[in-house]
């Protein structure tokens, strides 16, 4: 296209240019070529120091960059309207890191983050949203709190609900000029370590199909007072439909039930027994590994014995 270059396409490599310059000062910045970009425009580790000379960096997640005017939202229907775009959803659902969007100011000076963790309790209760709309707000030094997301009956497909998630204000707001700051930079790298620490765990649990969440429900924007106990919000969401969702579960149970009886086994503690019952349930189910089959075995033999858990040798 000689001579030619689309408004929006410039704009937002403007945009991403802008992340690069400000977030680079607290963080590994690893952008996605466009061809390869598939809604993660860059990978970001946070930055830790080590001695005086040298950093190494840990907390690994994903940011979409977005503009001060650019919506955000998954799912819906397809410009032409003859499509659900299903796959936009599934690919939420199949995130292996936290995801954060990125918002830039309109003068390139400033960028916002937001945590999409409110998105997470979504996927954990309907297995098909059709849309997921996210709210955000500009910083504030204001407390807020995090409501539920509100729905709309009004599509065709998945659930044919529109889920709108307030994200609120940004929990971090960052500048070249703030970042100046050493103290301003460290606080910034605690703040982005805990809130990396609930998030990474949300989509775990979300990856396992273990529809139980926690994650920060009150926030202001750059709350450096680290001494002061977060509030947490819980969230879990189960179905009556007999059957549905055990499976997957079980994969998830059967190992850790079997590692956590093998170290009370072998620590010689008597709470080992009380797991016997779990373990008897999970082989009904055709659902033990060898080693969990060898667990109830020998736990089995032990209490008939009236002997304590841990085994010979």
């Amino acid at each position: 296209m000689p001579g030619r270059q689309l408004n929006f396409s410039i704009r937002g490599e403007q945009y991403e240019k802008a992340f690069d310059g400000i977030a680079s000062r607290f963080l590994s910045v690893v952008r996605v070529p466009r061809p390869d970009d598939y809604g993660i425009d860059a990978f970001c580790h946070i930055l830790r120091p080590l001695d005086a000379i040298s950093s190494t960096v840990g907390g690994t997640f994903g940011v979409q960059i977005r503009g001060p005017g650019c919506n955000l939202q998954f799912g819906g229907m397809n410009e032409k309207g003859d499509a659900w775009k299903a796959y936009e959803i599934e690919w939420l659902r199949a995130l292996a890191v936290p995801l954060y969007l990125a918002r830039v100011s309109v003068d390139c000076a400033r960028v916002d983050f937001y945590s999409l963790w409110p998105v997470w309790p979504v996927l954990g209760q309907t297995q098909a949203p059709f849309r997921i709309i996210c709210d955000f707000d500009d910083p504030s030094k204001d407390p807020y709190n995090l409501p539920d997301p509100t729905k709309e009956v009004d599509g065709s497909y998945g659930d044919k609900t529109t889920w709108t998630v307030p994200l609120g204000p940004p929990f971090l707001s960052v500048s070249q000029e703030q970042l100046s700051d050493p103290k301003f930079n460290e606080n910034a790298v605690v703040l982005m370590w805990k809130l990396v620490g609930f998030d990474r765990m949300t989509v775990i649990r979300l990856l396992l199909r273990v529809a139980h969440f926690e994650g920060v429900y009150e926030w202001f924007t750059n709350d450096f007072d680290f001494a002061r106990i977060l509030k947490i919000k819980s969230f879990m969401a189960w179905s009556p439909i007999p059957g549905q969702n055990i499976n997957d579960i079980c994969l998830v149970f059967e190992p850790v039930i079997t590692n956590l009886g093998a170290h009370l086994q072998h620590q010689d503690d008597l709470a080992a027994y009380s797991l016997i019952p779990a373990l008897e349930w999970l082989q009904s189910r055709g659902r033990i590994s060898g080693f969990g089959a060898g667990l109830l075995k020998g736990l089995k033999g032990m209490q008939a014995q009236g002997k304590s858990p841990r085994p010979k040798g």
